[in-house]
């Protein structure tokens, strides 16, 4: 009897053991190309995932600002919101450091004029780190990145170490 209980047991633990292993391997799955569209993309939980893995300052974590007033972003960030079609853009209060990201899906053509907006927001953040450098905030700002992939225009005001892994995570949403 003890033989047969022990015998059921090991089997229910083979089970839940092997299926643990199938859920596991589901979620590692990568984004098939075939069935991308940038309608599906979801830029607020790009923009989750680079936040989760930024190595920055607890200040500076906690000053990060979702800029969502349409007026903000069109004057601090000088968008032309016609040329885009939506956006995720996060920065951090100044006082606090620099760790500032925008992901934006243009418009057909307009990835030029968004791309000059956004290096008039870089030197605005240049500016104001010249005065107030903050862990490093000055240098971040200087070797920010802005870029064109796909659909997407990008700025990553993140050190080093950030950037790439941001753009990491990026280059796993996107064919």
């Amino acid at each position: 009897m003890k033989k047969k209980l022990l015998l059921i047991l090991l089997s229910l633990l083979a089970v839940f053991a092997f299926s643990g292993c199938s859920e596991e391997s589901e979620a590692e799955e990568e984004i098939n190309p075939d069935e991308f569209s940038y309608d599906m993309l979801e830029l607020s939980v790009v923009a989750d995932e680079i936040y989760e893995k930024l190595e920055i300052s607890d200040l500076t974590r906690k000053s990060v600002i979702k800029a969502e007033d349409k007026t903000f972003v069109e004057e601090q960030f000088y968008l032309d919101l016609e040329n885009v079609v939506s956006y995720d853009i996060r920065y951090a209060e100044g006082n606090y450091g620099a760790a500032d990201v925008a992901i934006i899906r243009v418009e057909e053509g307009k990835a030029g004029e968004v791309m000059a907006s956004l290096e008039n927001r870089k030197d605005d953040r240049i500016n104001e780190f010249r005065k107030y450098d903050v862990y490093d905030s000055y240098e971040i700002a200087l070797d920010a990145e802005i870029y064109e992939a796909g659909e997407l225009v990008i700025m990553l005001m993140l050190s080093e170490d950030d950037k790439a892994a941001a753009k990491e995570i990026i280059d796993y949403y996107l064919p």
